[in-house]
């Protein structure tokens, strides 16, 4: 199955060579409307909270407190993206968002930012379209401001199951208001899961749950109003919160809201054929983009580049440390964000690993296979040729990249050929 994570634009080259020195930035945001079933990130339901605006208020005051740390020790303050993700980042509001933007905004220089990206899900409705009427309203200059809207099915049972906090009608409805808001510098990205659920026609043939919803998707791919597609496999949501390092297979069959594992790729397989044949191309194993609205930020982990993470178990890579901050916000508000003796120091091994199984999630894999034969296999030459054969993997003895085919089975792919993990 697909492993998916979330280190969360098209030629990683391309990327490397035309800011060579700058950071990116991400934001982690932990709070939301409520706890999804599947969720395994560190998020906290607004609801549930006491005082949960006077919290919110102190968090914002301590990612400042973050923030300016960073400042203070990084010589260099040019930032390439700027990325808000987690729970839900408008659960906050429009001010205190704009807030922190403008902060980081006095502390580094943000003059050449190429991507500023959000996540969003698609309820409260007018709550969620203000938020980007009034983004958009303030960032208008920006190159880019992508929004990233968690749908993730049009299917109301399982929507229901999982605690989404709306229905297919709902959504339809928000995404015909959303159209209205879309302005030049905008990239709109959906994300969907395969939760595997399917019905048997009367002609005793497995389909799709609920054909005149796949047949509204289908004509909203066709429609160009989406810039990118996020679809992902629910145990590799489950997966987010391991670590770069963890490949595992968590078992899908004992919920009540998902399918075998088997038919979780069935429907992961025939969303993805929906989203290819609409024009989208497969630039990473879970996302596929128009041409040129790739996600800029997410190509940063899977080049190995430079970012610093703010905030709740925030991760950071830069200098070959990996820092991950605490999971507990009484800690974090008191300024024990992270204990040094968790932080990571990438050898040259290490560093060769990671790099070896990030790039080969891309549509562009691995350039030189020699730079990393310390780390992979002794017969990796043979083991590269049998893939070859069986159509998972186009290689030259230089490049090696993973089929389209390859990108559906990736774990073993990398499990076979990297000595260690």
């Amino acid at each position: 199955m697909i492993y998916m994570k979330h280190y969360y634009k098209i030629a990683s080259s391309f990327y490397s060579s035309q800011w060579p020195f700058m950071i990116s930035l991400y934001i982690h945001i932990p709070f939301c409307a409520s706890k999804c079933a599947y969720c395994s990130f560190n998020s906290l339901p607004i609801f549930q909270l006491e005082n949960a605006e006077a919290l919110i208020t102190s968090y914002v005051e301590a990612l400042k407190k973050e923030i300016d740390h960073y400042a203070k020790i990084l010589t260099d303050k040019a930032i390439k993206t700027l990325y808000f993700w987690w729970g839900t980042p408008s659960r906050i509001g429009i001010e205190k968002i704009i807030d922190i933007i403008e902060y980081i905004k006095t502390k580094f220089d943000c003059e050449d930012l190429a991507e500023l990206s959000i996540e969003l899900n698609p309820y409260p409705e007018d709550e969620v379209l203000n938020f980007v009427k009034e983004l958009n309203k303030k960032y208008n200059k920006i190159s880019r401001l992508r929004y990233s809207f968690g749908i993730q099915s049009f299917d109301d049972e399982v929507l229901k199951l999982t605690g989404r906090w709306y229905n297919f009608s709902s959504i339809a409805a928000f995404l015909r208001s959303l159209s209205k808001q879309k302005q030049d510098n905008n990239v709109f990205n959906f994300d969907f899961i395969a939760f595997g659920k399917f019905q048997i026609s009367k002609n005793g043939f497995k389909q799709l749950r609920h054909e005149f919803k796949r047949d509204f998707l289908n004509d909203f791919l066709n429609s160009g109003y989406a810039d990118s597609i996020s679809l992902y496999t629910l145990e590799g949501i489950k997966d987010k919160n391991q670590g770069t390092k963890t490949i595992s297979h968590i078992p899908c069959s004992s919920s009540p809201y998902y399918g075998s594992d088997d038919e979780i790729m069935e429907e992961f397989l025939l969303l993805k054929d929906m989203i290819e044949n609409a024009g989208f191309q497969r630039y990473e194993i879970s996302n596929f983009a128009a041409a040129g609205k790739a996600s800029i930020h997410n190509m940063v982990y899977w080049t190995m580049e430079t970012y610093i993470g703010f905030g709740l178990s925030a991760s950071s890579f830069f200098k070959n440390k990996r820092r991950t901050n605490t999971w507990d916000i009484k800690q974090y508000l008191e300024w024990h964000r992270v204990d040094e003796k968790d932080i990571q120091t990438l050898n040259a091994s290490d560093i060769l690993i990671e790099e070896f199984f990030l790039r080969l999630r891309t549509k562009d894999g691995i350039a030189d296979i020699s730079k990393f034969t310390c780390v992979l296999i002794p017969d990796y030459e043979s083991r590269i040729t049998k893939f070859k054969k069986e159509d998972l993997v186009d290689a030259d003895g230089m490049k090696l990249k993973l089929t389209d085919k390859g990108m559906n089975v990736y774990n073993s792919i990398v499990t076979d050929l990297l000595e260690k993990l």
